[in-house]
């Protein structure tokens, strides 16, 4: 009987670890076939391999092709759209760059905060394609945007749509946008689309000058079908030397925000593997079930309720999605643990289940 419960135990772990893997993402990508009102990763394909076809840079006629076909598929959207063109001293290199963004814009009801959608349109400065880094950011805003708009919904808050320019030369067009754009100045959330590799999840990174307790709070009412965030993941990363333009936002502009990237087969990273044929589709689609609910949720939200002095520990977790809690709370938690363990092993010593030389 022992055996047989032995058994069923270790089958029961190892298929709880493996639906805790399993949840992590969606296990297939969304045809075209889906309702408009849906994103479909079939739909956002078809434009990134427009945009793929060649390592696009800064500077480089593929890059100026690429530029145009994104103007045209916004406009396609309905969406009135400019370029900002500037100069910008780049700290990395000590040089004079001068980025082209893209912007646009759906104009909301009401006169509140603004919600930015940004992901960078350049690629690497190397025989990179660009397909994860970052055209699947440029796609997943696309087809957001062509989902939403066929829902007939108007929102409350304007929704700005920032393509940045030479993100990977040194942030370049986050800093034009922050420095000159008068539209920065009344962002109230970012969401930013990025990838260090070619597949796996897509992990939500909290940005922020503050607590992170209002913003956790709101990402979890929106609903997200597959969150993958910890705020142990947050903290390594405030401790590594990665900026994104999330960073350059935060930093410029106090603007808080979440950024969404992936990094398995890192390995394609920055190379000629970044390509379109490389693009896990399912990462693809994980990136669409982030945005569209967050767009839905963030686009009629009061985006000046989202600062707080408050931070809160927050997990993902199968069945439950996400938990959260009062950054407070850690230290009496523990002590409870601690109280429990004594208490366990006291009952199992007079139990006589467990024994000193056991328990040493």
């Amino acid at each position: 009987m022992k055996s047989l419960q032995s058994l069923a135990s270790f089958f029961l772990i190892v298929g709880l670890v493996y639906y805790s893997f399993f949840s992590l993402m969606p296990q297939k990508g969304s045809p075209s076939s889906v309702e408009e009102t849906k994103f479909s990763t079939e739909r956002a394909l078809i434009p990134l391999k427009e945009i793929t076809k060649a390592p696009h840079y800064i500077g480089t006629k593929e890059h100026a092709r690429v530029r145009n076909y994104l103007i045209g598929q916004l406009e396609e959207l309905g969406l009135e759209t400019q370029v900002q063109e500037g100069f910008v001293i780049n700290p990395k290199w000590k040089s004079l760059d001068k980025p082209k963004n893209i912007i646009a814009q759906i104009k909301g009801s009401e006169n509140g905060k603004s919600l930015l959608l940004l992901s960078h349109y350049d690629s690497a400065l190397t025989p990179s394609y660009g397909a994860s880094d970052a055209g699947s950011g440029v796609v997943t805003i696309l087809e957001t945007l062509r989902a939403y708009k066929a829902s007939g919904k108007k929102p409350k808050n304007d929704i700005i749509v920032l393509f940045t320019d030479a993100e990977e030369v040194g942030l370049d067009g986050a800093r034009l946008f922050v420095n000159n754009h008068p539209w920065a100045k009344n962002v109230g959330i970012a969401l930013n689309f990025e990838a260090r590799g070619s597949g796996g999840p897509s992990n939500m990174i909290v940005e922020t000058n503050g607590g992170n307790k209002n913003l956790i709070k709101a990402f979890m009412e929106a609903d997200v079908k597959f969150p993958v965030a910890s705020s142990l993941m947050y903290s390594i990363y405030k401790m590594l030397p990665n900026d994104t333009d999330s960073t350059v936002l935060r930093e410029g502009a106090d603007i808080d925000g979440f950024f969404f990237a992936f990094i398995d087969d890192h390995y394609d990273y920055h190379t000629a593997n970044d390509t379109y044929d490389n693009l896990d589709v399912n990462t693809l689609q994980h990136q669409g079930e982030y945005l569209l609910p967050l767009v839905h949720y963030f686009g009629d939200s009061d985006l000046n309720q989202l600062k707080s002095l408050d931070d809160h520990v927050y997990i993902n977790l199968p069945f439950f999605k996400m938990v959260s809690y009062p950054f407070t709370w850690v230290f009496p938690m523990l002590l409870v643990a601690i109280v429990l363990f004594i208490g366990l092993i006291i009952y199992g010593l007079r139990k006589r289940v467990l024994t000193g030389n056991g328990v040493s």
